[in-house]
C-alpha cells in the first residue's frame, strides 16, 4: 500500500512539472563565459520566458527597452508573450528631423586701394606732346568746334561781358598781336611749343606785343566784338602746327 502511494505521488510530481514547463531560449546557457548578471548584446535573439518584461530583458542585455520595442514593432504599453522571439540587436535612435546644413555663399574678397583714382569718364584723355592748358575765360561756351553749315568753325566761342579780362592759356611767346587778319579783329597768337599754338580773337584791345613772353594766367587782352562778331565773346583756337584742333580736348573739364 505504501509503495502504491509513493508511485502515485511521483506520477503527480511529473505531471505538475510538465504543466509548468517553458521553452528554453534559443541560445545555450552552457556556453563558457556566459553569466546571467553580465549585460551582453552578443546574442541576436531572445525567446520570452514567464515573468519577463521588456524592461527586464533590456536591462539584462544592456539594451534600452524603448529601442527593443521599436526594433520588434511593439507599441506601448509594451506587452510581450511567453515564447515570443525578440531581436536583441541594438538600434540607434532616429533623429526627429534630418539636419540640413545651411548653404553658405563664398565671400568675395574685395580689394580696396588706399587712394581711389577718378574714373576715366571724369578726365579728358591725355594728348601726346601737348601742353597743359587752362581756360582763358571762366565763362560759358556758346559755340563749339566743328562744322557750321557750309564752313568750318576752327575754335570755340566763349561768351562774356565787354572788357572782361582774357588770360593766357599757358606760358609762351607772343608771335602775333595785330588786327590785319580779315574777320578776326584784334588777334593774339601765342606759341607754347614747337608745334602748339593758341589764338585769341575779336578782342576789344590787345595788352601784349609780338615777341613778349607771357606766363600762364597772365592777362593778355579784353573781351570785345571786333572783326566779324555778332556779340561780345572770345573766339579761342588751339592749333597743332597749322591744323586747328578741338580746344575742349586740351582744356580741363568744367
Amino acid at each position: 500500500m505504501a509503495i502504491a502511494l509513493r508511485v502515485i505521488c511521483l506520477i503527480g510530481i511529473f505531471a505538475l512539472t510538465a504543466c509548468y514547463k517553458t521553452e528554453l531560449p534559443s541560445y545555450d546557457y552552457s556556453k563558457p563565459g556566459y553569466s546571467k548578471q553580465k549585460k551582453s548584446s552578443s546574442y541576436s535573439t531572445y525567446r520570452v520566458r514567464k515573468g519577463d518584461t521588456l524592461y527586464s530583458i533590456g536591462k539584462r542585455f544592456g539594451v534600452d527597452h524603448k529601442l527593443l520595442a521599436r526594433r520588434n514593432h511593439i507599441r506601448y504599453p509594451y506587452t510581450i508573450y511567453v515564447g515570443q522571439r525578440l531581436s536583441l540587436t541594438r538600434v540607434a535612435a532616429k533623429p526627429r528631423y534630418m539636419p540640413i546644413p545651411k548653404s553658405r555663399k563664398p565671400k568675395r574678397s574685395v580689394k580696396r586701394s588706399a587712394s581711389r583714382k577718378p574714373s576715366s569718364s571724369h578726365r579728358r584723355p591725355a594728348v601726346k606732346g601737348s601742353v597743359k592748358l587752362r581756360w582763358p575765360l571762366n565763362a560759358k561756351v556758346t559755340s563749339r568746334f566743328g562744322r557750321r553749315g557750309s564752313r568750318m568753325h576752327d575754335g570755340i566761342d566763349i561768351g562774356a561781358k565787354e572788357g572782361t579780362p582774357i588770360y593766357a592759356a599757358a606760358a609762351g611767346e607772343v608771335v602775333y598781336s595785330d588786327h590785319r587778319l580779315s574777320g578776326y579783329g584784334n588777334l593774339i597768337i601765342i606759341r607754347h611749343s614747337s608745334d602748339m599754338f593758341t589764338a585769341y580773337a575779336h578782342n576789344q584791345r590787345n595788352l601784349v606785343r609780338k615777341g613778349s613772353r607771357v606766363k600762364a594766367g597772365a592777362v593778355i587782352a579784353r573781351v570785345g566784338r571786333t572783326g566779324r562778331a555778332s556779340g561780345f565773346h572770345l573766339h579761342f583756337e588751339v592749333r597743332r602746327g597749322s591744323t586747328p584742333v578741338d580746344p575742349l580736348v586740351y582744356l580741363p573739364r568744367k
